[in-house]
C-alpha cells in the first residue's frame, strides 16, 4: 500500500501545476459560469484526493479503512469521468491546450494505478480488524512521511483557497443579477 502513496504524492506536483497554472490563472475557470461544473469536479477532487493520500500516510487501511479508501478512489474515478464530460463546454470556444490533456492523463493514469496497487497489495486488509496499521519496516524513510503530511496540508490549502475564489465569483455573479 505505500506503493500506492508513492504513486499518489509522485503525481501531486502535476495536479497542482495544473490547478495552479491552468485552472487559477490562466482560464481562471472559477470566473466563468461555463465551468461551474467543471469547478465542483475540481473542488472535489481538491478534497477526496487529499483524504485518501492523509489515510494512506497514516497507516495501512484494514477491514472497514479499507473500504473506506476503496470508496474514496471510486469517487474520485466517478468525478474524474464527469470532469471530461463537462470539460468541452466549460472551455468552449478555445478548448483544453494539449498541455493540460497530458497533465490529465498522467494524472488520471497515476490515480488508476495508485488504485490497482492498492487492491493488489491490500487485499488480504479487507478481512482485518478495522483500523491503520502503523508502518512499521517500511521501504520509504520516515521523513518520507512528514513530507506526505506537508503535501497535503498544502493540497487542502489549494482546494481552500480556489473555493474562495468560486464563492466570490458566485457572489458576484449573483449582485449582477440582482442590480
Amino acid at each position: 500500500m505505500e506503493v500506492s502513496l508513492l504513486i499518489l504524492l509522485a503525481a501531486a506536483p502535476f495536479g497542482a501545476f495544473d490547478v495552479i497554472y491552468f485552472h487559477l490563472w490562466k482560464f481562471r475557470l472559477f470566473e466563468r459560469r461555463e465551468s461551474f461544473k467543471e469547478e465542483i469536479t475540481h473542488l472535489m477532487r481538491g478534497l477526496l484526493v487529499p483524504m485518501l493520500t492523509l489515510i494512506l500516510i497514516m497507516g495501512r487501511p484494514e477491514g472497514a479503512w479499507f473500504w473506506v479508501v476503496v470508496g474514496l478512489f471510486a469517487l474520485d474515478s466517478l468525478n474524474s469521468f464527469l470532469d471530461v464530460i463537462f470539460e468541452p463546454a466549460s472551455r468552449a470556444p478555445r478548448g483544453v491546450p494539449p498541455t493540460e490533456l497530458a497533465i490529465h492523463f498522467v494524472g488520471i493514469s497515476s490515480m488508476g494505478a495508485a488504485w490497482a496497487v492498492f487492491m493488489v497489495s491490500g487485499w488480504a486488509a479487507r478481512l482485518q480488524l478495522t483500523g491503520l496499521k502503523p508502518h512499521t519496516g517500511s521501504i520509504l524513510p520516515e521523513w518520507f512521511f512528514d513530507f506526505g503530511y506537508v503535501g497535503v496540508a498544502a493540497a487542502f490549502l489549494m482546494v481552500i483557497c480556489e473555493g474562495g475564489l468560486c464563492a466570490k465569483a458566485l457572489t458576484r455573479r449573483a449582485r449582477l443579477v440582482q442590480a
